[in-house]
């Protein structure tokens, strides 16, 4: 696998935190803007700048760069003081741990996550994944509201963390959204029914292949190898 870059999704892929980054933008748009969010934006499989975006839009405020900014700060902050609640609400998702452990010693492993970088690692921690990532190489929902464009930006990051072009990238992640970006960005793709979508949703929307979950680390790094060509 030596060669392959491997860029992992959050939530509902490696972990579920109980709706805590959905609580964490209502208290940060509350506080900001005064008013609490009536219309909730679709969140799965889409990354922050786009939620926000609609988040403001949908509530009647300007989508404008200083708006953003200030709904992004004020998440960060609300799910910093929300993280407390992650080991008792949240968990590591079945085989997520063993899965990065046994990819890390074979090759560059990052994050692709619709998740502004802060949030994603504040995420993780308390489950004890991080450390199994290059989270420099990955790219984070803040930097564009398209999530295939993330993989343009992830190729850059890596190449500038390690001297080296990653010729073979693969995303593992559990929304047909994290499929989509793989084939529009030219990439292979791991589907894990650990969200809301099955393994034949997610074959039908394009995974070069799909898993029920992450819970047999063999299947899981043959399923990147296939993946990766």
């Amino acid at each position: 696998m030596d060669g392959v870059l491997v860029l992992w999704d959050v939530d509902h892929t490696l972990v579920d935190v109980d709706g805590l980054g959905r609580e964490a933008y209502d208290l940060a748009f509350l506080r900001r803007f005064g008013t609490p969010v009536v219309h909730q934006p679709p969140m799965a499989g889409r990354t922050d700048r786009a939620i926000a975006a609609d988040m403001l839009r949908l509530n009647g405020v300007p989508v404008t760069e200083p708006h953003l900014e200030d709904l992004r700060e004020g998440a960060e902050i609300a799910f910093d003081a929300l993280a407390h609640l992650l080991p008792a609400r949240g968990r590591a998702l079945a085989g997520a741990a063993d899965a990065l452990a046994a990819v890390a010693a074979e090759t560059v492993q990052s994050l692709l996550t619709g998740n502004v970088r802060r949030i994603a690692e504040v995420k993780l921690g308390p489950f004890g994944l991080t450390g199994y990532l290059d989270l420099e190489a990955g790219a984070y929902g803040w930097s564009h509201e398209v999530r295939a464009e993330l993989v343009a930006i992830a190729r850059r990051n890596s190449h500038a963390r390690h001297n080296r072009h990653f010729d073979r990238i693969v995303l593992v992640g559990d929304t047909p959204e994290d499929v989509g970006a793989a084939l529009a960005a030219g990439v292979g793709v791991v589907g894990v029914a650990t969200g809301r979508y099955t393994r034949a949703t997610l074959e039908a929307a394009g995974a070069h292949v799909a898993l029920d979950d992450l819970a047999d680390t063999a299947r899981v790094r043959e399923a990147i190898r296939t993946a990766a060509g």
